[in-house]
């Protein structure tokens, strides 16, 4: 055998390893985030040049993604949806959200390093 056939299967078998490996493990190496629904969503904002993405995590809760500091592209979103902005605490990262009846709290975090994630409206 040749030494070049030797490599090319010793690499594909630690290719295949390190897959499945990452396949068994993708929610400790991921996260609760769904790692080809973010990359659909980065794809969006970046791309196409869309305002808000929206995913979904391991437990299917809606979530948007917008590019960090673009909160108002979410806000303009929300407010087409018949929700007005009743109050915008950065500090404790909540956006509260009044739709004429009740009060509605919107947490939002930090993802990677030039995206925000805001969790899905009720």
């Amino acid at each position: 055998m040749s030494k070049r056939f030797v490599l090319t299967v010793a690499a594909g078998g630690c290719i295949i390893i390190f897959g499945a490996l990452l396949l068994l493990n993708w929610e400790r190496v991921f996260g609760d985030y769904r790692p080809i629904q973010t990359a659909k969503a980065v794809f969006k904002l970046e791309v196409r040049s869309q305002g808000v993405a929206e995913t979904t995590d391991s437990d299917d809760t809606l979530h948007y993604v917008v590019k960090k500091g673009h909160l108002d592209e979410y806000i303009q979103l929300m407010n087409e949806k018949g929700y007005l902005l009743k109050e915008k605490d950065i500090d404790h990262n909540r956006l509260v959200f009044n739709d004429g009846q009740e009060d509605e709290q919107i947490y939002y975090k930090r993802f990677a390093r030039k995206y925000t994630m805001i969790d899905g409206e009720g």
